[in-house]
C-alpha cells in the first residue's frame, strides 16, 4: 500500500476499538501491546486528548504533536492520518500523538490561547509565571518528558504565512542534536535550521536541554490545510520512525531529489506601515541582495512600498501572504545561505 492511497478524497477513517484512559500514567501502566489508546488528560479544567499507539514489540518512545499554535491546521490532519496509517502490529515501541496540543487556541482560530494570547512556542525565554499558557506549557513538557525518547513538533504558517518544508533542530545538547540530524537523513526538506540555545525559548530547545532529540517540522500555511503539506508531514514522520527501525521504510511518492540547505542564521523582517499587500515572493525560493520580497500599498498615504532582501543570498523560509497587513507585523523569515 502506497502512502498516496491514504489521502484519497482527503478523508480519514478512524480505527475502531480504541482504549480510553484518564491519564498518561494510567495508559502507560495498563495499555496492552498492539493497541491504540485515547488519553483524556485535564489541566485546570481543560481537556487535551492524546493518542498512544503501543507496538507489538518493545522499542523507543516518540512524541508527535501538532497545533501548538491553534491556527496551524496541516499538522492536525497529518496526526490523524498517522493514527490511521501506523500498524501497531509492525510498530516497535510507542508513538504518542497530540493532534491538537493547544485546544482552546484551535477552537478560537488563533495562534495563542484566547485567555492570554501567549505564543506557546516562546514561553521558555521570558515566561510569565501568571499566564495560563506558561503553566500549561510546563505541564505539557512534563507529560512529554515522561513519555518520549524523541520529540517531533509539527507546524505550519498559520492564517497569514506560507512556509516551505523545512526543519528546525535544537542543538543546545550536542548528542541529542546529532541524533535528531540522523533522524532527518531521508526526509525531503528545503532547509534545516540549527536552533541554538538562543532561539527565543522554543519548545524544541527546552526538550533538547533535557537530552531528548527534538525536531520542529514546518509545512503549509494559510486559512485551509493543503493535501501537499499534510502529506509532507506524514511522510516526514514515517521516515523518521523508519530511521530508528520502529517501522518498515515507508514507500514515498516523491523520493528525495533536491538539495537541502543548512541554515545557521535567520533574519526576520517586519512591516513598517499598515496597508494592503500587492504581491509577494514564494516560500522556498532563493533570493539575491536587493530582490523584492513583498510589495505593499501603505495606508492612509496610498504609497507603494517594497520590502527587499538585505542579505547577499538567502532562502525564503516563510512569508506573509494575507492581503491586509499591520505595522510591526511579521513579514518574512530569511535563512542565510553561503554562495557556492
Amino acid at each position: 500500500m502506497q502512502l498516496k492511497l491514504l489521502f484519497k478524497e482527503g478523508v480519514v477513517m478512524f480505527k475502531e476499538k480504541i482504549l480510553h484512559f484518564s491519564t498518561m500514567a494510567e495508559a502507560k501502566a495498563n495499555q496492552c501491546p498492539d493497541s491504540i489508546a485515547a488519553i483524556h488528560e485535564r489541566f485546570e479544567d481543560e481537556e487535551t486528548i492524546f493518542f498512544r499507539l503501543n507496538g507489538l514489540k518493545e522499542g523507543p518512545a516518540v512524541w508527535v504533536q501538532a497545533a501548538l499554535h491553534g491556527d496551524e491546521y496541516d499538522g492536525i490532519l497529518a496526526c490523524m492520518h498517522l493514527i490511521e496509517w501506523i500498524d501497531t502490529k509492525e510498530l516497535k515501541g510507542s508513538v504518542t500523538i497530540s493532534p491538537v496540543t493547544n485546544p482552546n487556541a484551535f477552537l478560537a482560530k488563533s495562534n495563542g490561547h484566547p485567555i492570554d494570547q501567549v505564543n506557546m512556542n516562546r514561553i521558555f525565554s521570558d515566561p510569565s509565571m501568571n499566564s495560563y499558557s506558561y503553566r500549561y506549557g510546563r505541564w505539557l513538557l512534563g507529560q512529554i518528558m515522561d513519555q518520549t525518547d524523541c520529540f517531533i513538533d509539527l507546524h505550519g504558517g498559520g492564517h497569514y504565512l506560507e512556509v516551505c518544508p523545512f526543519a528546525m533542530v535544537a542543538s543546545n545538547d550536542k548528542e541529542a542534536f546529532k541524533q535528531a540530524m540522523r533522524l532527518l537523513r531521508d526526509v525531503e526538506l528545503t532547509a534545516i535550521y540549527e536552533c541554538s540555545e538562543q532561539s527565543k525559548g522554543m519548545f524544541i530547545n527546552e526538550v533538547c536541554r533535557l537530552g531528548i532529540p527534538a525536531v520542529l517540522l514546518e509545512s503549509g500555511g494559510g486559512l485551509n490545510w493543503t493535501n501537499e503539506a499534510v502529506k509532507h508531514h506524514v511522510q516526514s514522520v514515517l521516515s523518521m520512525l523508519a530511521q530508528v527501525s520502529m517501522l518498515p521504510a515507508a514507500q514515498l511518492d516523491n523520493p528525495r531529489d533536491r538539495k537541502t540547505y543548512c541554515v545557521k542564521e535567520i533574519t526576520e523582517l517586519r512591516f513598517e506601515v499598515d496597508g494592503l499587500q500587492l504581491q509577494h515572493a514564494s516560500a522556498g525560493t532563493i533570493v539575491k541582495k536587493g530582490d523584492v520580497l513583498l510589495e505593499v500599498m501603505s495606508y492612509p498615504d496610498f504609497l507603494k512600498k517594497s520590502i527587499v532582501n538585505p542579505l547577499d543570498q538567502a532562502l525564503v523560509l516563510s512569508i506573509h501572504t494575507a492581503s491586509s497587513l499591520k505595522k510591526g507585523e511579521y513579514a518574512v523569515m530569511l535563512g542565510k545561505i553561503e554562495k557556492k
